[in-house]
């Protein structure tokens, strides 16, 4: 066991994407291990964006999102309704209110810009909860500008700024590097939690896997394991032409 003098932090990246079903509920059981982890007061927790279909409207012109997934992911209807009878069962057991066959797919590009601005303020985490819960929970269009604002003033922010931000190219340019960072490290799922780049979850893993995850990225602390000899757990996840396991 370590003692918490001998334990200096552990960084958390996670990449993730608001239009992914399975990253709301994997930030969830995150949350809850975190909860459970000894030495939650060193985590420093940093969110990369991903973006599962860069070609969906923005603005507030989003679409139905069982139109997203029949017309441009590709799925039958049948696959549809399995994929929300699944993802219906884990919303429950994580606690979660289910109203994915009323939302929107929208960009995401805006609502990644809104959690970089965030980290800023130190408010990424809670920002990122609040746009996926806006998707998955309360089917909003999380690309139109009066539902970020909203959003943004919720969690803190000041919400002159947040428009100033989202009416230019603020931050834009970090949203893109997350992307090329994560084709370098041939991440191409989400959400995909790396742990000090030593333990990885792919995936909506339960919070017995996170809390498991945790404590070995803990012990492992003062190795230097390579990225390509990581230890990977894995739940479902959505891959990077927005089609998501079921």
């Amino acid at each position: 066991k370590i003692k918490s003098e001998d334990y200096l932090a552990m960084e958390i990246e996670v990449w993730t994407d608001i239009m992914c079903p399975y990253c709301h509920i994997g930030k969830i059981h995150y949350e809850k291990a975190m909860q459970q982890f000894a030495h939650a007061d060193r985590v420093d927790f940093v969110i990369k964006a991903f973006r599962l279909s860069s070609s969906l409207p923005d603005r507030g012109n989003g679409i139905p999102v069982t139109e997203y997934l029949t017309k441009m992911a590709g799925y039958s209807e049948n696959a549809v309704q399995k994929m929300f009878a699944d993802i219906k069962s884990l919303a429950e057991n994580a606690g979660a209110k289910f109203n994915l066959p009323n939302a929107i797919a929208a960009n995401t590009l805006d609502a990644h810009r809104l959690i970089k601005f965030a980290a800023e303020k130190e408010v990424a985490s809670k920002v990122m909860q609040e746009l996926t819960k806006a998707y998955f929970e309360d089917a909003l269009d999380y690309s139109d500008i009066e539902v970020l604002v909203k959003i943004g003033v919720h969690c803190g922010l000041c919400e002159t700024e947040v428009r100033d931000m989202l009416n230019g190219e603020r931050v834009k340019e970090e949203v893109e590097n997350d992307i090329r960072e994560a084709n370098a490290l041939e991440i191409d799922t989400v959400p995909t939690f790396l742990f000090d780049r030593k333990q990885a979850i792919i995936g909506s893993a339960s919070v017995e896997v996170f809390l498991e995850t945790l404590n070995k990225a803990c012990v492992q602390q003062t190795t230097q394991t390579p990225l390509s000899e990581t230890h990977v757990r894995r739940g479902k996840s959505c891959n990077a032409d927005g089609v998501c396991e079921i």
